[in-house]
């Protein structure tokens, strides 16, 4: 009987102990704490933290997913010289600034890869041109000095019914990369 009460004792504080915590993560927070506590990115560190990466360029249309057509992502594999043993995928760009006068060999879309590569702008592209393009350049891994910043996305939950709704991902808060320059 004493080891039936003290199993039972055990499950309830081990339940509180776990709703605590449950609920502790879900406490709402104020914007102006964004700019008063640091927030940990994707990489590990601070949104904002300029960092030497090393990563591979990933097709997004490989992954199959409606929100990564035409688009190309960072499988970012080390962080300020450390592995990761889960390597993050997060989109990127680059400036025109920084491709202009840091030399940055990256390119987020097909257009901007045909622009990297022929030093013009493309009207159109078909997927034969895409293929040819992205040969030697997808699966490539890269040094890029970046930083992550984030941003909300996406459909906000309980719209009024009579607004229109089009197919998007629910509302949420993503990061990405800016690229500043590269490593040889």
């Amino acid at each position: 009987m004493k080891n039936v009460l003290f199993t039972i004792a055990a499950m309830l504080v081990f339940s509180v102990v776990a709703y605590s915590q449950e609920a502790a993560k879900k406490q709402s927070i104020h914007v102006d704490e964004l700019n008063e506590r640091p927030v940990i990115g994707k990489l590990g560190v601070p949104l904002g933290t300029v960092t030497e990466i090393k990563a591979q360029i990933v097709a997004g249309d490989e992954l199959r997913m409606k929100e990564y057509q035409g688009i190309y992502l960072l499988k970012v594999t080390h962080v300020a010289g450390v592995k990761l043993n889960k390597p993050p995928l997060l989109r990127f760009s680059v400036s025109v600034p920084v491709r202009a006068f840091v030399g940055v060999s990256v390119a987020s879309d097909h257009f901007g890869l045909y622009e990297m590569k022929n030093g013009k702008k493309a009207g159109s592209l078909d997927s034969e041109q895409i293929r040819e393009l992205e040969k030697g350049y997808v699966g490539k891994t890269v040094r890029l000095v970046v930083y992550e910043s984030g941003s909300f996305h996406g459909q906000p939950d309980k719209l009024p019914k009579d607004y229109p709704t089009p197919a998007d991902t629910g509302f949420h808060f993503s990061t990405s990369l800016d690229v500043v320059g590269e490593k040889k």
